[in-house]
């Protein structure tokens, strides 16, 4: 949770979303303007202490998924 409200005031932050699902594992939605919006998050000291600590609470390594978004956003989210 400690991630949530400050990426999403990061620049080019469109959508970010922390879900629990019912067998306890976690998965951050995160949808942003551009690579390179993403790249200046990704390199932020909050995400990188967040990733740096990540070994200790999960096993294995994360898993990230990327694509492109295909439907446009709602006029709200423009």
């Amino acid at each position: 949770m400690d991630l949530v409200e400050p990426s999403r005031g990061h620049e080019g932050s469109l959508q970010y979303h922390l879900h629990e699902q019912e067998d306890g594992r976690f998965f951050l939605y995160e949808v942003w303007r551009s690579q390179e919006d993403l790249d200046r998050h990704n390199a932020t000291p909050l995400l990188r202490a967040f990733m740096d600590e990540l070994p200790k609470h999960i096993e294995g390594a994360p898993e990230a998924y990327f694509g492109t978004m295909r439907s446009p956003y709602p006029a709200i989210m423009a």
